[in-house]
């Protein structure tokens, strides 16, 4: 197993829409996507998460659209799922801290993302067999 060295983050894109009037609960749909790019030597890569989240009843009144960018070095020999997870798990707690404070900064209760957890059967390595247009993380 090897490490991963975090280098920062980079946030790509942030869009709120927030037309809810007075107190509004909340029934908020989310989803995500997640991959990872590599320098040609393949020892830095570039793990980017987005999330996208509205409300289910009414979209149009409240959708969040965050898409984050972290820079990560790796360990010559590295397993590129391992790599994956390790990015994925590097990079969630930033994405996670970025959405609650953006949400408490915009006058709405601190949403908090939930996790998913990343199934090794469901990541899908560019280049190898089947990894074609049903992949959940690339």
């Amino acid at each position: 197993m090897g490490e991963l060295i975090f280098k920062g983050i980079k946030v790509e894109e942030i869009d709120l829409t927030n037309k809810l009037e007075g107190q509004a609960q909340l029934d908020i749909s989310q989803r995500a996507n997640f991959n990872v790019k590599y320098t040609n030597d393949n020892l830095h890569c570039m793990a980017n998460l987005t999330i996208d989240m509205m409300e289910k009843n009414s979209p149009m009144d409240f959708n969040f659209k965050i898409s984050v960018t972290a820079f990560l070095d790796c360990e010559p020999g590295m397993d590129k799922r391992e790599i994956h997870k390790k990015a994925y798990d590097e990079i969630y707690p930033h994405v996670r801290a970025l959405v609650t404070t953006i949400m408490v900064n915009a006058g709405l209760p601190p949403i908090i993302v939930p996790k998913v957890k990343m199934e090794e059967e469901n990541i899908k390595i560019a280049g190898e067999k089947d990894s074609g247009e049903r992949q959940l993380y690339s």
